[in-house]
């Protein structure tokens, strides 16, 4: 879904292709979720299993109209010329209020999450990077639904590559911890 989703708000920019309408409704109606299932991911890891049952069960219920409505509604085309500040400017606020009752939680939930992993054991020190990968998109994001997109790409990048980097030395600190058993 990053991949699809990251593609698209490429290939949005209007130096590089700019949107249509068929683009931006799927990288809308993905983007939402995508967020959300990284939190579904934190409480399954770090929670019993019921949270992040709960949470999965949410994240659907909200996914399916999301899709339904996001993908059927019309959209204000004239807002695709502002390529990475659009947002979600050119969907209607019906579909509009499902962004932020996934992604708020779901970005809450990753980056406490990796905290609140590494204040349980300080040797994971790589979850200090995954939440600082969570926290950047977030932040860059509210930016941009308030209105301010500028450096938002930038944001977005650091995100990857701290999510990235966090995510290899987590496997690093896994492998080292197996071969010590």
């Amino acid at each position: 879904m990053w991949f699809i989703t990251t593609l698209l708000e490429f290939l949005g920019n209007p130096e590089v292709a700019g949107w249509n309408e068929p683009m931006y409704k799927v990288f809308y109606v993905l983007t939402p979720p995508m967020v959300a299932l990284l939190g579904v991911g934190t409480l399954y890891l770090l929670t019993h299993k019921p949270w992040g049952k709960y949470f999965l069960l949410y994240t659907i219920g909200l996914s399916i109209p999301l899709f339904i409505l996001g993908l059927t509604a019309p959209v204000q085309s004239d807002y695709f010329a502002l390529g990475s500040e659009i947002a979600g400017k050119a969907m209607p606020g019906y579909v509009r209020i499902f962004s932020p009752l996934m992604t708020i939680p779901g970005g809450v939930a990753l980056i406490f999450g990796a905290i609140y992993s590494f204040w349980l054991d300080r040797s994971r020190k790589y979850n200090l990077l995954i939440a600082l990968g969570g926290f950047f998109p977030f932040f860059g994001g509210m930016r941009a639904r308030l209105g301010d997109p500028t450096l938002f790409y930038t944001f977005e990048t650091l995100g990857a590559l701290f999510l990235f980097i966090g995510f290899i030395l987590s496997m690093e600190y896994i492998r080292k911890r197996e071969t010590k058993t």
